[in-house]
């Protein structure tokens, strides 16, 4: 089960290379951008440092919830302290197990937690499902 952000950080994929080992691969390998590993990416901003913390508390009981459904593999957050944007990814195996959270998980984990999520942050809330890749050789 994904727990507390600093905890499920360190069972993400191990450290990219450096940037000049990245610059020098090319991002697609096909025509078009394959479909592996997908992410719902939740963005924000906040207003400063304790309500990112605290957006990290609910973030942290979201995450064990969400981590129930099948195919969940880790999660990731971002925090900008000149600009206060917040960002949290949620990773999934494939793109069956994004459509099942989907289906069968998100309208009523957002309904308990949209609230709370809200009384943290300094306008909307937006979500986006992205192709999720780790960047290595």
């Amino acid at each position: 089960m994904l727990s507390h952000l600093a905890r499920s950080s360190s069972r993400l994929a191990p450290r990219a290379p450096a940037l000049t080992q990245i610059a020098s691969r090319g991002m697609c390998m096909t025509d078009g951008i394959q479909v592996d590993n997908v992410a719902r990416v939740f963005s924000c901003k906040v207003k400063d440092d304790k309500n990112a913390v605290a957006l990290d508390d609910v973030f942290n009981d979201y995450l064990d919830k969400a981590s129930e459904g099948e195919g969940v593999w880790g999660a990731a957050r971002l925090v900008c302290k000149s600009e206060w944007d917040y960002k949290l990814i949620l990773k999934f195996e494939d793109i069956q197990s994004l459509k099942g959270y989907m289906a069968d998980h998100h309208e009523t984990l957002m309904e308990e937690f949209t609230p709370k999520i809200k009384s943290l942050i300094v306008g909307d809330l937006h979500q986006q499902n992205f192709v999720y890749d780790d960047i290595d050789e």
